[in-house]
């Protein structure tokens, strides 16, 4: 009889297609993980408290707010809309129309309290510039308008963009 011809055993161990796939994961995995921790996913958003939704019956205006009422909402944990508001500025008279008009299309109550006012308050800590729009979700600042970023720009400059970052958090 002849030599039988030896076949040569498979190599045991991973092809490269099967690297490439697994380092792909990783790096899918790790980028959502750190996406997820960032909160990427997950914007809060707020309802307002129900005696801020008013419909058709919404009058023109603003409710005017002190210190002290401001003080007392923060207390009983309310989630409402401040406009914080300057006379005599031309950014905050296009804002207060912005914030007027959308108010006025979502049927809500919306507060005003001059930027005087408003250093006497805690929300001084984190509003430092007016005009802004400050979303109080009960009774903590979730968000606001930053009148010295170039990021937000844009929202006080153009309806739409304005009425995309309410609907953000609204």
């Amino acid at each position: 009889m002849g030599k039988s011809k030896q076949i040569a055993p498979k190599k045991k161990g991973l092809k490269v297609w099967q690297l490439v796939l697994a380092l792909i994961m990783v790096v899918c995995g790790t980028l959502l993980f750190v996406a997820a921790a960032g909160g990427w996913f997950s914007r809060t958003k707020m309802s307002l408290d129900k005696e801020y939704y008013c419909g058709e019956a919404c009058s023109d205006g603003f409710m005017e707010l002190t210190p002290e009422e401001y003080q007392n909402l923060v207390e009983n944990q309310k989630s409402f809309i401040i406009l914080v508001d300057q006379n005599g500025c031309t950014t905050a008279d296009k804002l207060r129309d912005y914030t007027r008009n959308y108010a006025l299309e979502k049927g809500i109550k919306v507060y005003r309290i001059m930027f005087a006012d408003m250093k006497e308050t805690t929300m001084h800590e984190k509003v430092k510039y007016y005009p802004s729009v400050v979303l109080v979700n009960k009774g903590k600042i979730m968000v606001f308008l930053r009148a010295d970023s170039d990021e937000d720009a844009d929202i006080y400059n153009d309806y739409n963009k304005f009425k995309g970052w309410m609907a953000q958090y609204l």
